[in-house]
């Protein structure tokens, strides 16, 4: 009988970055799949990315993990969400090519030392409420010291497409429900939902009415490691609903499983079906829907914006009342899917389920959404089962909410649990202006090991940090006075204090040639842009923390009186989930899933300013 450190079941983006860290750090590892064919599929839409998803990959990136290289090496248009605004919001988003994404993870992954094994996990064995193996329906019984469960929408899976179902955890896939049966009886779990938009031949779409969406060429990509991308970048394209399309879906809703009360599952509130959309929306003039080709040579579109669970014939009827589809022919049409997760609050802080040693699970179990919060889930479980098994050096204090965005979701998870499933935002992070996606490499400075990388990228990222600590350095001992910098066109108050270069860096335009004459040093484009934010945001650091201190400080502040419809700031979701639960004080309200640490520090300046006395 084979006997591994670690087995990882399931393929997908929590499995693989499992797999791949705990190989890295010489655990003797087996990736359990179904169907190699599986292997790195992007299950959903074609893309990686966006604000909050992208903070986690840069962190999964700078833990040696692959989402962002693979993602890099497949990509076939860039955009940057919320340039417009500061860093801390700023979010990378590639739009991959499937085919691509799934050959260069295959070929990474067989290339290493990970073991692959094509079968089905049907059973976990544990003796005295600890691992030693798993049961697949071929291979028999494995042995293993930890396992670490990322089944994503496998367990009990079922899709619906109107009153159509089919026990599957994704189309073509069937669901796992031997496995499924082993979780239910030993945790506490919930139905969630998910669902997805019809693919589109691509022949069938008029592109000449359209608006077309090019890719941005300005040199970031997803990993900190990548110098360029050498794929052809291909327009997405813009179009939206109607009220012609509003009145179809309005008007067959008894068709849709969603609304037909076929499904009762909670599904994603930030990723609403288009059923929902129109429902909850249904005054505004249309939706924006994106259309994502999904491969320099694939057939296929996908509609990004109108995932649906309705009847086919419904399907295609509304999506030809849309401009630029009105002669769309469909390859696969839309449908919704609901499968059994775990409730998060049955995992320890490090993803080891509380009821049996050495079982980690990590993905869409846990509840949450998205390939990153996945890929973050991965990793994470799997150094801590290296920890466990191997006693592995590794500095913890890296994933707590201060310092990642693993450790914001990751203390979500487990602290809060879920009622509905779990996207990122930044606004869940109370220091979002440190947590940003140019410097995780600096806030993981101390764990930074040489093993988790090649040659090359070691190389290049130790030689970068001590760039930048040499270039900082050089900057604290410059002086200016007032009246130098007002010499140099530089406008500063004359308040008579002497700044250092680090301070002035604030002041001035983030190019490296004004770089160059103002301190007589050599900067790339991309450092300089991180060390100007630094510089101008370190009078916030300090606010930022002032807050957080703010929000202990006020934990038990009564919320028995307070109409919370009263304060502007708070979302619906927000005002929702205050008025369902009622907390009695600042800190119930911050044990509730979903509710903010931006949303906490408006409800204590409410209170204050209506100058109710804080108990």
């Amino acid at each position: 009988m084979e006997h591994y450190d670690i087995l990882v079941i399931g393929a997908g983006h929590a499995g693989i970055e499992a797999a791949n860290i705990s190989e890295k750090y010489g655990l003797k590892t087996a990736l359990i799949t179904k169907n190699y064919s599986d292997l790195g599929k992007l299950s959903c839409n074609p893309s990686i990315g966006g604000v909050g998803k992208t903070h986690i990959a840069s962190e999964v990136d700078i833990l040696g993990g692959v989402i962002c290289k693979i993602g890099d090496k497949s990509a076939i248009h860039y955009r940057v969400l919320n340039l417009s605004k500061g860093p801390a919001v700023w979010g990378v988003r590639a739009q991959i090519d499937r085919d691509l994404y799934s050959k260069n993870m295959q070929k990474y992954v067989k290339s290493s030392k990970i073991d692959l094994i094509e079968d089905e996990v049907i059973n976990i064995i544990e003796k005295n409420n600890k691992v030693i193996g798993v049961e697949c329906a071929n291979t028999g019984k494995i042995k293993s010291k930890a396992v670490i469960l990322t089944t994503g929408t496998f367990l009990n899976g079922k899709i619906y497409f109107g009153k159509e179902t089919k026990e599957a955890g994704r189309i073509g896939n069937s669901s796992s429900k031997e496995l499924a049966k082993f979780i239910n009886k030993n945790f506490k779990t919930m139905r969630l939902k998910t669902g997805t938009p019809p693919r589109i031949y691509t022949k069938s779409i008029n592109y000449d009415i359209l608006e077309p969406q090019p890719s941005e060429n300005n040199g970031i990509f997803l990993s900190y490691f990548t110098k360029q991308n050498t794929n052809k970048n291909i327009n997405c394209f813009i179009t939206k609903t109607n009220n012609k399309t509003h009145k179809i879906i309005r008007d067959n809703l008894d068709k849709s499983a969603m609304y037909s009360a076929i499904i009762k599952s909670q599904g994603v509130r930030y990723c609403p079906s288009i059923e929902d959309k129109i429902t909850k929306f249904g005054d505004r003039n249309g939706h924006n829907i994106f259309l994502e080709p999904e491969g320099l040579n694939s057939e296929l579109v996908y509609p990004n914006g109108i995932s649906n669970s309705l009847d086919k014939k419904i399907q295609l009827k509304f999506l030809r009342s849309i401009k630029g589809l009105e002669k769309c022919e469909v390859d696969q049409f839309g449908y919704a899917v609901e499968y059994d997760s775990v409730d998060p609050r049955e995992l320890k802080n490090n993803f080891e389920t509380k009821k049996i040693e050495n079982f980690f699970l990590a993905g869409q179990i846990n509840g949450t959404t998205g390939y990153e919060e996945a890929a973050g889930q991965g990793i994470y479980a799997a150094i801590n089962a290296a920890k466990r098994i191997k006693k592995i050096k590794f500095n913890n204090k890296v994933f707590e909410r201060d310092n990642s965005y693993i450790g914001v979701l990751v203390d979500d998870l487990t602290k809060l649990g879920i009622t509905e499933p779990y996207r990122m935002f930044t606004s869940r992070a109370e220091n979002r202006l440190k947590l940003r996606t140019d410097n995780s490499y600096e806030r993981f400075t101390d764990i930074i090991n040489p093993i988790t990388f090649n040659k090359n990228d070691y190389t290049l990222i130790s030689k970068n940090i001590k760039n930048e600590k040499k270039i900082i350095d050089k900057l604290k001992l410059l002086k200016f006075t007032p009246n130098s910098l007002m010499k140099k066109n530089v406008k500063v108050k004359k308040d008579g204090k002497v700044r250092n270069g680090f301070e002035v860096l604030k002041f001035l335009d983030p190019t490296p040639p004004i770089f160059k004459d103002f301190f007589n040093m050599n900067i790339s484009q991309k450092l300089l842009t991180k060390i100007f934010f630094d510089s101008k945001y370190e009078v916030f650091y300090e606010r930022e923390k002032k807050s957080y201190d703010q929000l202990n400080k006020n934990k038990n502040m009564k919320l028995t009186n307070i109409d919370f419809s009263q304060i502007p700031s708070l979302s619906k979701e927000i005002l929702e989930k205050l008025n369902k639960y009622k907390p009695e004080n600042l800190n119930d309200a911050g044990k509730i899933s979903g509710i903010t640490p931006s949303a906490l520090f408006q409800i204590v300046k409410h209170k204050k300013v209506k100058g109710t006395k804080i108990a």
